[in-house]
């Protein structure tokens, strides 16, 4: 399953790439683009189907983002960021490292605000379970994907916030990843 996956991430990318090159060559004038790194902090939980979620636990997240305005009001923005995920379990702590690659269109409703929608595919990197001194690695799947949707204000040529929710469609222990994010982003290049 983590082959699917790193097949799946490379062949987005790379179609992401191609078309992004096709139409630069086809346009004469260039479209705006912004490379930002992103970090912040996230209330993450497992929500089981029928039951309430298990205990929410902060976790954190770290990445990159390319962002290609296509018009004034529309962007498609691609991201790579790890995550760290999971939930409080039987009065333990389940940690979920995951490697996160949403590609999302972010509707511009004013020039520094704007609504965020779109997909993600997850590779787990790594999984523990701690209770009190004992540690285990559980058995997960070792893959995860969902949808997401936020908000953004800032100038995405400086400093944006970004808060944003995603929802795991997979089962990746009994249980669905819920993931809230609060981002801080700024802009390291732009074109």
């Amino acid at each position: 399953m983590h082959k699917l996956y790193l097949l799946l991430f490379t062949v987005l990318f790379l179609l992401y790439s191609t078309t992004m090159m096709a139409q630069e060559q086809a346009s004469s004038s260039a479209k705006r683009k912004y490379t930002s790194i992103k970090i912040g902090p996230s209330l993450t939980a497992l929500s089981p189907k029928g039951e309430p979620w298990f205990g929410g636990q902060i976790g954190a997240h770290a990445g990159i983002s390319y962002l290609t305005m296509e018009n004034d009001w529309l962007g498609i923005q691609l991201e790579a960021q790890y995550s760290l995920q999971g939930a409080k379990i039987n009065r333990g702590h389940l940690l979920l490292h995951y490697l996160n690659v949403p590609v999302l269109a972010k509707v511009f409703l004013a020039p520094n605000v704007s609504l965020q929608g779109g997909a993600y595919a997850g590779l787990l990197l790594s999984e523990r379970y701690e209770f009190e001194s004992y540690s285990s690695r559980p058995n997960m799947k070792g893959a995860d994907h969902g949808l997401l949707y936020g908000l953004t204000y800032g100038d995405e040529a400086g400093l944006t916030f970004s808060l944003r929710h995603q929802v795991g469609l997979v089962k990746v222990i009994h249980a669905k990843n819920q993931v809230f994010q609060l981002s801080l982003s700024y802009c390291i290049s732009s074109k």
